[in-house]
């Protein structure tokens, strides 16, 4: 396990091992996050459900978003912000090398996916009507 601290509360590393779940529980771990998606290193990469039950087993939450390399979605950003806001307390991520892993929570570091631009939030209002009119006018010949 190489292991690299990105703030107070969250670190990356390359794949995990069950015996390095042992290791993360004894120093305060509290939330693992597997961005990589199973198989994706053959036979020598441990199951996402092997290393789940493992960290169950130790009291930790556990999560699996698989990430192709090179294709984070928003919905792996939102998922990880979900995680973080549910589990307080220390976190890691880990995938092949730790890089997606970091990449995925520089992300959800950003401004909150969720929000909206107020434009966009409520139906009916009157710049969303206003943005409409103008859009719809672009087509009129």
């Amino acid at each position: 396990m190489e292991r690299k601290q990105i703030d107070q509360r969250f670190s990356i590393s390359d794949q995990l091992s069950e015996s390095d779940l042992d290791t993360l529980a004894a120093e305060g771990i509290r939330l693992v996050v597997n961005f990589r998606p199973d198989g994706e290193g053959g036979d020598a990469q441990p199951l996402s459900e092997a290393l789940a039950t493992k960290a169950a087993a130790l009291g930790m939450a556990y999560a699996h978003i698989p990430v192709v390399p090179n294709q984070i979605q928003p919905a792996h950003i939102l998922q990880l912000q979900g995680l973080l806001a549910q589990h307080p307390g220390a976190a890691i991520g880990f995938c092949r090398t730790g890089n997606r892993a970091n990449q995925v929570y520089q992300q959800a570091l950003q401004a909150p996916a969720t929000t909206k631009p107020a434009c966009c939030s409520q139906a009916g209002t009157e710049t969303q009507v206003g943005l409409l009119n103008t859009v719809k006018a672009w087509f009129k010949p």
